[in-house]
Formats: structure tokens, C-alpha cells, sequence
């Protein structure tokens, strides 16, 4: 459950284990580090009440991943308000809910993407890249060959005509630096991916595009209803 969701790492990952069932799951391929040193990640069973006290010990950038009898809601809700970013809930199936989440780099996070943003949008770009919910949600390497997968594109509800439109953008940066704050102020729920579309197979589809939305211009909008798009589409293998 845990080892799969561990940082990348130069050398060894540094790991602060909370209990020693979850150390038992873990790869040997790893330091272990006492209460109070720094880490890469912070792994256990355990419920939220200590998010503050792992959250200082993880080095910024570290990973925090935890499981617990909860509600995912209430699990993202604590992440959140402790600082976390880039989280995840997933429940698992003997009824444990596996929450992870990240402490922010040094400097705001979303700030360091706004400050990419106009280097981004300045170029000509072939693509859109639209906000995604993957049914079921699990990576590529564990799809079946005859598995079938939906996509569902987040859409805006543009109050002037009460119309939906994509939320779509022309960068994969933008998208994510839109999509951080959207989804910590429940604007949006479900996105698990980003999705690459060429831009002429994106001209086909039925509804407009809100390109490149500033998410505080629209937060007072509601989200529209999802819309369908073939994964098989997408652009793949370049990332």
C-alpha cells in the first residue's frame, strides 16, 4: 500500500515509519530516520491529529503517507488545512483510506507556477490540456488490455448564458496552476489527471473552450456537468 506512493529520490529515501506493521511493508531499500530528523517521507497508519509534527519534519518537498479508518473527505479537509499539497485520497479495500500529501517547496507552490505561466503562454502551442476524471483510476500499467476507461472533462458554467464551456488550457503549468486552487476550494472534485488533446482534434469537440481561466475570475461560477472525451485521443509517451 505504501511503498508504491514513496518519493523519487537520488539515493536512498530517508523514512520516519509511525508504526513498525506499516515498516513491515516497505521496501528494505530505505533509511530509516528517528522522530524529529529530517525526511523525505513520513509513512504509517495513523490518524490526523499528528499532520503538524510530520509536517515539520518532512523537508520541504517531502511526502507525507498515511492510512486511516476515515472519510476521505474528512482526510483531505485535514491535509489541506495542515498545508499540504498535490493530495490524494484513495480508500483501500480492507477499509482503510490511504491519504498522502506533500509539503510545499520552499516558496508558495501555485506563486511558482503563476511565475512559469507567462513564459508558457507566450509560445504557440499545438496542444490543450484539460482537466480530467479517469474512471476507474488506476495507472496505465495496471489497465487491461480490454478494460475499458472513461474520461471526463471538468467544464464552467459561464453565467452570461448559462451555458457550460471546457475548462481547458494551453499549457500543462496553467493547468495545474489552476487546478491547485480550485480543488482546495472544492470548486472542482474527481480530477485525478491532466489530459493532452491535439488542438485539432480539440476544434471538433462540441462545446467552446474558457481558455486559460484565472481561477480567482471565476470562482463565484459554478462547475458544469462533465464531459465526455476519448482517452484514445489524448497525446501519450511524451511526458
Amino acid at each position: 500500500m505504501f511503498a508504491r506512493h514513496l518519493p523519487p529520490s537520488a539515493g536512498l529515501p530517508r523514512v520516519f515509519v509511525v508504526d513498525e506493521a506499516s515498516a513491515r511493508e516497505l521496501p528494505e531499500a530505505i533509511e530509516r530516520v528517528n522522530a524529529g530528523d529530517d525526511a523525505d517521507a513520513v509513512v504509517g497508519r495513523a490518524s490526523p491529529e499528528g499532520l503538524a509534527r510530520w509536517f515539520a519534519q518532512l523537508r520541504p518537498g517531502g511526502r507525507l503517507i498515511l492510512a486511516h479508518p476515515a472519510p476521505a473527505e474528512e482526510l483531505l479537509k485535514a491535509l489541506t488545512d495542515a498545508g499540504f499539497i498535490h493530495c490524494l485520497v484513495e480508500p483501500q479495500p480492507d477499509g482503510l483510506t490511504l491519504y498522502r500529501g506533500e509539503r510545499p517547496p520552499l516558496g508558495d507552490s501555485v506563486a511558482r507556477l503563476e511565475s512559469l505561466i507567462t513564459h508558457h503562454v507566450s509560445r504557440a502551442t499545438p496542444f490543450i490540456f484539460l482537466l480530467i476524471t479517469q474512471s476507474p483510476n488506476k495507472p496505465a500499467w495496471k489497465v487491461a488490455p480490454d478494460e475499458v476507461i472513461e474520461w471526463r472533462a471538468a467544464t464552467i458554467v459561464d453565467p452570461a448564458t448559462s451555458a457550460p464551456s471546457l475548462l481547458a488550457f494551453t499549457s500543462l503549468v496553467k493547468a495545474v496552476a489552476f487546478m491547485q486552487p480550485a480543488v482546495l476550494a472544492g470548486f472542482i472534485t474527481g480530477v485525478n489527471k491532466v489530459g493532452k488533446f491535439p488542438r485539432a482534434m480539440a476544434q471538433a469537440w462540441p462545446l467552446p473552450f474558457h481558455l486559460n481561466p484565472d481561477f480567482e475570475a471565476v470562482r463565484a461560477w459554478r462547475a458544469g456537468p462533465s464531459f465526455g472525451v476519448d482517452p484514445r485521443t489524448a497525446v501519450t509517451g511524451d511526458e
